[in-house]
């Protein structure tokens, strides 16, 4: 077994190695900004989203108030208009 071919081998390797390691913290050097850009850009996305479903929440809330109001309101109406078809009724077709 020659020692020092073996000692050559693993320095190849190790240089090997490290010439990896530097690509790659290069690589997320780069893609750190880009993380955070992307990040940002997310963050306020969500915000904007976040405000359009509250907007979306109170329109909603003020649609059953407004529904809950005409189901309170509507058998009112419908006895209005039956009494008024009924009189229509009584007073005969050359009245009207």
């Amino acid at each position: 077994m020659d020692v020092e071919a073996e000692i050559e081998d693993l320095r190849r390797h190790v240089g090997d190695l490290e010439g990896a390691v530097n690509v790659l913290s290069g690589q997320m050097g780069r893609l750190h900004p880009e993380i955070k850009n992307f990040s940002d850009r997310t963050e306020k996305r969500f915000d904007t989203l976040a405000d359009r479903v509250d907007q979306l929440v109170d329109r909603l809330d003020t649609l059953n108030t407004q529904v809950w109001s005409l189901r309170d309101d509507l058998p009112g109406l419908v006895a209005l208009a039956l009494v008024g078809e009924r009189r229509r009724s009584r007073r005969g077709p050359t009245e009207q």
